[in-house]
């Protein structure tokens, strides 16, 4: 499933901003600096990860395929994943 330019815009400025985290991280001199940019790359990384789930389900994807893209069932996807607003270009993220 192909993403639309404007999602994929999103999707990059997702990850390097997990990136960004991951290397601050790496250069961090002590062990709470380093825990707090390693929070907020997984939480970055779960917030786009929750938001792929939904472009997918609005897409057509069942959750059995998106189970199984995340090697899981799809009771524990539908669980871990539950259904929530679209994402707008630009604008704030949905948070549930």
């Amino acid at each position: 499933m192909k993403l639309s330019a404007i999602d994929r815009q999103l999707l990059q400025r997702e990850l390097r901003s997990a990136q960004d985290a991951l290397s601050a991280a790496r250069t961090s001199s002590t062990a709470l600096e380093t825990l707090t940019e390693l929070t907020a790359a997984i939480e970055t990384l779960t917030a786009t990860q929750h938001e792929l789930v939904n472009l997918l389900l609005d897409r057509g994807a069942s959750w059995s395929t998106i189970a199984d893209a995340l090697s899981t069932s799809s009771a524990a996807a539908k669980r871990r994943y539950p259904r929530r607003a679209a994402r707008q270009a630009g604008g704030p993220r949905s948070e549930t």
